[in-house]
């Protein structure tokens, strides 16, 4: 089947009236202390209307030492062989398991699996390397509870892509055996914002802006760095969804390159006419779902890969 030439017409519309509201009113928006708390609770807010949890999920709670997060299970999530674990987007000073509790009720629905969001530790109150270290944390207590590398698959959106990939680079430097794949939609992946002010989509973008941009990554880091896997590194196969009129569509393209370039597998989506993390906006977007079925396809190809190695 032929990529369609177009995004849908929702979706177009979905961009286009975001860039003229909330992306206008988000690059003026202080990121800050003082801003923070009621910027959180609208963003999860909107998080939870754009993609209201699945009527039969289930969600528990759980605080384990410094591990804090969200087991998720939709209403089909059947399979108990493999987890998902998600890293939620949100700049890295944004978001949590609560706020993406329909994200990933869809993405359990949609691959049978449980998923355990993980709440991160949020910058500017804990900053780098406070996030990468909670990633490794449940990727290390998941392996605790009885489940090998090769059956956890890590998941994550725009800053969790980045946490996602950034982490498997790591594990791989370590030499550890890598997790079972990667899905990544809309990953950043140089913090200095370098790639993204180089993709001539980013001005078409429906929600980003440079300067919101920069002042989130700030209070992460004051010292950005990009994702450059090494060639002969242990990494997983991902999977990397993009558009060609987000902000980091960029980051997206070049991450898969750079994957790829390393030896690893890598499966590269560029859809058409998205705003960035389009996937999080299932009541409004109707290329999200198809997202979730194309996702859902990969990780079932990479759990059939890792089982049939055992």
């Amino acid at each position: 089947m032929s990529e369609p030439a177009r995004g849908s017409l929702r979706a177009r519309y979905v961009r286009q009236l975001s860039a003229l509201t909330a992306r206008r009113l988000a690059q003026f928006t202080p990121v800050n202390t003082y801003t923070l708390p009621a910027s959180r609770a609208l963003i999860d807010q909107a998080l939870r209307a754009a993609a209201p949890t699945l009527r039969g999920t289930t969600a528990d709670r759980v605080r384990h030492g410094t591990i804090a997060g969200e087991w998720v299970r939709g209403p089909r999530a059947t399979r108990t062989d493999a987890v998902i674990l998600y890293l939620h987007g949100g700049g890295f000073v944004a978001g949590s398991a609560a706020g993406y509790r329909g994200v990933a009720a869809r993405l359990s629905t949609a691959t049978r699996l449980p998923v355990f969001t993980l709440d991160y530790r949020l910058a500017p109150e804990h900053p780098y390397p406070a996030a990468p270290e909670d990633v490794a944390a449940a990727f290390g207590w998941l392996m605790s509870r009885g489940h090998r590398p090769g059956r956890i698959v890590v998941a994550g959106d725009s800053a969790g892509g980045f946490l996602a990939a950034d982490f498997a680079i790591s594990h791989a430097r370590a030499g550890s055996a890598p997790p079972a794949g990667l899905v990544l939609f809309s990953p950043m992946t140089d913090l200095s914002l370098a790639l993204a002010a180089g993709f001539p989509g980013a001005a078409d973008e429906g929600l980003l802006s440079p300067g919101l941009s920069r002042r989130a990554v700030a209070h992460f880091t004051p010292a950005p760095y990009d994702l450059r896997p090494v060639r002969g590194m242990p990494l997983p196969p991902a999977l990397i969804h993009t558009s060609d009129t987000e902000f980091f569509g960029g980051d997206g393209v070049t991450l898969a390159e750079r994957w790829t370039g390393a030896g690893a597998g890598c499966a590269l989506r560029v859809w058409r006419d998205q705003m960035h993390a389009f996937q999080v906006l299932p009541a409004l977007v109707p290329e999200s779902r198809l997202a979730y079925r194309e996702a859902a396809r990969f990780v079932s190809s990479v759990l059939d890969t890792t089982a049939a190695a055992v």
